[in-house]
């Protein structure tokens, strides 16, 4: 394959895992204080018996030190049955993805902004190296979250090396959304709440790479509270009413919905189940949702 074909395969599925990404990123709740939501991966007991499975908190980034799996998670995903992710990365996703990113047929995203917003989204993406021909026709939205991401740089996100593993491994994988679902969110801002949140990203180009790195050493020591209060730093800027309103679209509604369908998933499989680790704590977390639906909660790592 030449390195033109191997971007082309890459671009989709960096797509699609900025999405997941940002609905981690954007929103966060305050911390709550909960030391027994500190750590990665969860046993997880049914309450009416059944095979136990795991529950693994992830973070969209292809770091190596994110995608080289503790023991104890290799060993619980060795041993599962089926893979769960929050969506299902296939190429139905990755399609959907890419056309609900893209402006109708009409429009041009030099038509939504103001010509300095314009301007100065075009001149950030440019310093990622990224034509101007490609953000033309991309969604606000969409834009904001290419500039919340880092640059792609081999397209090895944890989330895809789940998936390709379980692939690997002959194992099904299921979704707790689906990707029309996902993307609803962001197709409920209304254009000035995505105009407000591309400036916020472009505000916060400068502070991006330090603000990462914080974000992944504190992944890496299992600090979901510290995560919790690190991501909240990355929408500096926004006015208090749409962070509330972006807690509950990318956070507590997405967190309903996914503990609900955790409890659909049939007993006699033992699950691996790999989220966004700001899904897991505080009080409309996964972790105290499991528990009051009376899961057993058994941290492992």
């Amino acid at each position: 394959m030449c390195h033109a074909d191997a971007r082309r395969q890459t671009r989709p599925w960096w797509l699609l895992l900025a999405l997941v990404a940002l609905a981690g990123a954007a929103a966060a709740q305050p911390p709550l204080p909960q030391p027994r939501g500190e750590g990665l991966l969860f046993e997880l007991t049914p309450p009416r018996g059944g095979a136990p499975g795991w529950l693994f908190a992830t973070i969209h980034s292809e770091d190596p030190r994110v995608l080289q799996l503790p023991p104890p998670v290799e060993a619980a995903l060795s041993a599962a049955d089926a893979l769960v992710l929050e969506v299902v990365p296939d190429a139905d996703s990755v399609r959907a993805a890419a056309g609900a990113m893209r402006l109708p047929e009409n429009t041009e995203l030099r038509d939504l902004l103001a010509p300095e917003l314009y301007r100065a989204c075009v001149e950030a993406l440019a310093a990622r190296g990224m034509p101007e021909g490609v953000p033309r026709k991309l969604k606000p939205w969409a834009v904001m979250t290419l500039l919340s991401m880092p640059p792609a740089r081999t397209g090895e996100f944890l989330d895809r090396r789940l998936y390709q593993r379980a692939q690997a491994d002959a194992k099904p994988t299921l979704g707790l959304e689906t990707s029309q679902e996902q993307l609803a969110v962001f197709e409920a801002l209304t254009i000035e709440e995505e105009r407000a949140l591309l400036r916020a990203a472009l505000a916060a180009q400068d502070e991006r790479k330090r603000v990462l790195e914080a974000l992944i050493d504190a992944y890496l020591r299992g600090a979901l509270g510290e995560l919790l209060a690190l991501s909240d730093d990355r929408t500096p800027g926004i006015a208090p009413a749409l962070q509330q309103r972006l807690r509950e679209l990318l956070i507590r509604s997405r967190n309903a919905r996914m503990l609900e369908r955790i409890q659909t998933l049939p007993a006699d499989r033992r699950h691996f189940i790999a989220v966004g680790a700001l899904h897991l704590p505080g009080a409309g977390g996964l972790l105290a949702g499991l528990e009051a639906a009376g899961y057993g909660v058994r941290p492992l790592y």
